[in-house]
C-alpha cells in the first residue's frame, strides 16, 4: 500500500481557512480525511522545518539549525549548507524505509543529496541542485554583443523581431513573445554544461530565464536523470522558482514574474508526475514551491489584487494535489510553515560592515579581515582562531568583540524609537558546533537578511518588487502550516492539531515500520481505528 507525502512550501493554515471552500481537492481531503494546523519548528524556515518533517526530531537533534551551519575546523565561509545531506546528524525517513526494504522515490528534498546512504531501492532527487553558483541568474540581453553563462551571445533587431545567436544557434523572438524551452551550451568555471532556458522579447531587450544545468548533481540515478532531462526538461523547461531576483533588479515586470512562476509550476507538475509514474515505489515525496514564491512577494501588500494572486497560487496547489491523487492509496499533504507580513528588511551583515567587523572588498567579503558574519537563521558567528579554520579573532578578544556587537545592535531603533531586535542572546564563551555566538530575534513587521550585496542597513519593502511576507522568527501565523490526509489507513472527517515532527513517526506507523527514536508522536487520532489493525 503506497504512501505519498505532498509538500507544498508555505501553505499557511490561516489562509487555507479563508480559501478552502474554493479548493475542491483540498476541501474533499479535509472532509473525507484529516485536516488541521501543522506547527512548524523554530525558526520556521524551509530547510530547518523540512529536516524535522523528514526526521521526526527538532533542529537541535537533526542539526539543521539555520541556512548556514557553523562547525569547528571549517572556514567560516565554508560552513555546511542546510541544503545538503551533510547537514543532517540523524537519518531521514527515506533511509529508515530503504533499509527495511521499501522502495522510495524522493522527487525533491533539501537534504536528499549528495546520496550518503547508497541504497539501491531509494531514488533521491533535488532539482535545485541543477543550479550552479554564479551561473544561475537570469539576464537581459541587449542589442549587440553580450556574455552569458560563459558564452558570447549576439542580439540583432529587425522589425520588432529579435535575432539571438549563440554558438551557431539562432533564435527568432517576436516582441512580447516567449520561446522555449531551449537547450544551449554554457560554461561555468571550467565546466561545459547543457542548460535549459526560455527567451522573452521586451522593449528593454531579450530576457533570459535563470538557467538550469545538466550537471548530474540533482539525482542519484544518472540514467533516470538523463531521462528526466529528455522527457521533462526539453518539454516544459526547468524553471525552479518565479524569478524574484530578476524582478527585484528590474530585469522583468511583475506580469513577467508571474509568467516565470507559471513556468516553474509547469515544470514541477510534469517532473513530479514523470518520476512517480516512471518508478516503482512504496513511499514517495513530492514538492511544490509556488505558494511560498507568491506569498513572500505579495503577502504584505495590502490590496485585494495581491491576495487574489496568492489565492491563484493556492488553486495551483489544489490542482497539483488533484493530479497526484490517484498515485497512492494514502496521501498526506503538509507544509513547512505559514507566512506573516513584513514592512522592513534588516541587512545584518551591512550593520556588521559599519561596525568594522565585516570587511568588503570589490563587492565581496574579505574573510581574512572579517571578524563576524551573519549566516541567516538569527545566528552571528565570530571568526575565531582555533575554532574556525583561518579564524582571525583571538580567544582573548572574544568577549569584548561580542559585547561591542551586541551593544550596537541593541542601540538600533526604528522610527518610533523602539528596538528593532526583540531579543539578543550573547554567549559568554564561544559557541559549540551548530550554534551562534550571538542569536537574534526580530520585532514584528521586520525581516532579517544575510545578503551583503545591498546598499542600506534597513530598507522599506516595495510592493510587487521586493519581499513583503516572511516566516521564521515571529511565532505568529508564520509558525502554522497545514496537514491533510486521506486514505484507507487514515481517519475520516477529523479535525486535528499536529506538529511537524509528528509526520515521520505517523507515516512509519502506517507502513508498519519500527523506526529510530523520534521526538514526534504517532498521530493515532489521524489513523483509522486509532492505528490498530
Amino acid at each position: 500500500m503506497k504512501v505519498l507525502l505532498v509538500v507544498v512550501d508555505g501553505l499557511a493554515y490561516h489562509l487555507m481557512e479563508r480559501f478552502i471552500d474554493q479548493l475542491p481537492t483540498i476541501q474533499e481531503m479535509a472532509e473525507e480525511g484529516v485536516y488541521g494546523p501543522l506547527e512548524s519548528t523554530f525558526p520556521s524556515i524551509t530547510p530547518v522545518a523540512l529536516a524535522s518533517l523528514f526526521t521526526g526530531v527538532s533542529p537541535k537533534v537533526h542539526g539543521v539549525v539555520a541556512p548556514r551551519i557553523f562547525v569547528k575546523g571549517r572556514k567560516i565561509q565554508s560552513s555546511i549548507s542546510a541544503f545538503s545531506s551533510s547537514s543532517l546528524m540523524v537519518d531521514p525517513i527515506w533511509a529508515t524505509l530503504g533499509r527495511k526494504g521499501y522502495k522510495v522515490v524522493i522527487t525533491s528534498a533539501p537534504q536528499a543529496l549528495p546520496d550518503k546512504w547508497k541504497l539501491d531501492n531509494v531514488i533521491l532527487f533535488d532539482p535545485y541542485k541543477a543550479k550552479v553558483k554564479r551561473c544561475s541568474e537570469g539576464t537581459l540581453l541587449k542589442e549587440g554583443e553580450n556574455e552569458f553563462i560563459g558564452k558570447k551571445w549576439s542580439v540583432k533587431v529587425e522589425d520588432q523581431i529579435y535575432l539571438v545567436g549563440v554558438e551557431g544557434q539562432e533564435f527568432k523572438v517576436e516582441m512580447g513573445s516567449w520561446i522555449g524551452p531551449l537547450e544551449v551550451n554554457g560554461k561555468c568555471g571550467e565546466e561545459e554544461l547543457k542548460a535549459s532556458i526560455f527567451l522573452h522579447a521586451t522593449p528593454r531587450g531579450v530576457y533570459v530565464t535563470p538557467p538550469a544545468f545538466l550537471n548530474f548533481k540533482w539525482g542519484n540515478n544518472r540514467d533516470l536523470l538523463l531521462e528526466v532531462w529528455e522527457n521533462v526538461v526539453k518539454k516544459v523547461g526547468m524553471l525552479l522558482d518565479g524569478d524574484y531576483k530578476g524582478l527585484n533588479k528590474g530585469l522583468i515586470t511583475f506580469d513577467e514574474y508571474l509568467k516565470t512562476a507559471e513556468l516553474s509550476f509547469n515544470f514541477f507538475v510534469e517532473y513530479s508526475l514523470y518520476l512517480l509514474r516512471r518508478s516503482d515505489w512504496d513511499f514517495g515525496v513530492t514538492y511544490l514551491p509556488i505558494v511560498d514564491n507568491l506569498q513572500h512577494l505579495l503577502y504584505g501588500v495590502d490590496d485585494g489584487k495581491a491576495l487574489e494572486h496568492i489565492f491563484q497560487a493556492y488553486k495551483m496547489a489544489d490542482k497539483f494535489l488533484m493530479l497526484h491523487r490517484s498515485l497512492a492509496e494514502n496521501i498526506f499533504l503538509c507544509s513547512d510553515h505559514g507566512i506573516t507580513k513584513i514592512k522592513k528588511r534588516v541587512y545584518v551583515n551591512k550593520i556588521l560592515e559599519r561596525l568594522n567587523v565585516l570587511k568588503m572588498d570589490d563587492g565581496k567579503i574579505n574573510w581574512g579581515k572579517t571578524k563576524a558574519y551573519y549566516g541567516g537563521g538569527g545566528l552571528i558567528r565570530i571568526n575565531l582562531k582555533d575554532r574556525e579554520e583561518a579564524g582571525v579573532v583571538y580567544p582573548k578578544e572574544y568577549q569584548k568583540l561580542v559585547r561591542y556587537i551586541v551593544k550596537n545592535l541593541e542601540d538600533l531603533k526604528d522610527d518610533d524609537g523602539e528596538s528593532i531586535f526583540t531579543g539578543i542572546y550573547m554567549r559568554d564563551t564561544p559557541a559549540s558546533d551548530r550554534q551562534g555566538d550571538i542569536e537574534l530575534s526580530i520585532r514584528d513587521y521586520y525581516s532579517l537578511s544575510s545578503n551583503v550585496d545591498h546598499e542600506n542597513e534597513i530598507d522599506t519593502v516595495k510592493p510587487y518588487s521586493t519581499s513583503t511576507g516572511d516566516h521564521g522568527f515571529y511565532r505568529k501565523e508564520d509558525l502554522y502550516g497545514v496537514i491533510l490526509g486521506i486514505g484507507p489507513k487514515i481517519a475520516r472527517g477529523k479535525k486535528i492539531k499536529a506538529k511537524i515532527v509528528d509526520i515521520a513517526p505517523t507515516i512509519l506507523k502506517i507502513m508498519d515500520v519500527q523506526g529510530p527514536k523520534m521526538e514526534g508522536r504517532v498521530l493515532v487520532e489521524a489513523l483509522s481505528n486509532g492505528g490498530q489493525e
